[in-house]
């Protein structure tokens, strides 16, 4: 085991940049990109829970996922040209839009799954069932320690 933060967050750093490359490269199978999957996970899991119509909005997703304007509005733009996702009017806010999966997006969505799925697979492929549950509560009150910091 490390001992010193340094080689921690390096170590943080180059497993998330190799899993990305390894997401990336499944992904272009499905003609996908790494920062249209967040997206369309992010719309996946609210329409799950039934979030309100705001966060339905490409600012909220943005914020969710850490990108800038520019960023998300050229994401949302092509997922639209794509046909993976649908643009409705805000119910109050005329200039808002509303984005929702679309039918094409809800029948791929588990080979997109079945992908992302073999790269954490790969990942933690001689972890064990216990290591990964700490892994995963570790990872998770880091991300909540850096966000609580913002």
């Amino acid at each position: 085991m490390m001992d010193n933060c340094t080689n921690l967050g390096y170590l943080l750093t180059l497993s998330a940049k190799l899993m990305k490359y390894h997401l990336m490269k499944q992904l272009d199978q499905e003609n996908f990109t790494v920062q249209q999957w967040a997206v369309i996970k992010d719309l996946e899991r609210l329409e799950g829970l039934g979030g309100a119509e705001n966060n339905f909005m490409a600012v909220s997703i943005a914020n969710r996922l850490d990108m800038d304007k520019p960023t998300i509005s050229g994401i949302i733009k092509r997922l639209l040209e794509k046909g993976y996702i649908e643009k409705y009017p805000h119910s109050t806010d005329k200039r808002a839009s509303i984005l929702k999966l679309s039918a094409q997006t809800k029948e791929i969505l588990p080979r997109l799954e079945e992908l992302s799925d073999q790269t954490v697979s790969a990942a933690v492929v001689d972890f064990t069932e216990e290591e990964i549950s700490q892994l995963t509560h570790l990872l998770f009150r880091m991300t909540k320690n850096l966000k609580e910091e913002e």
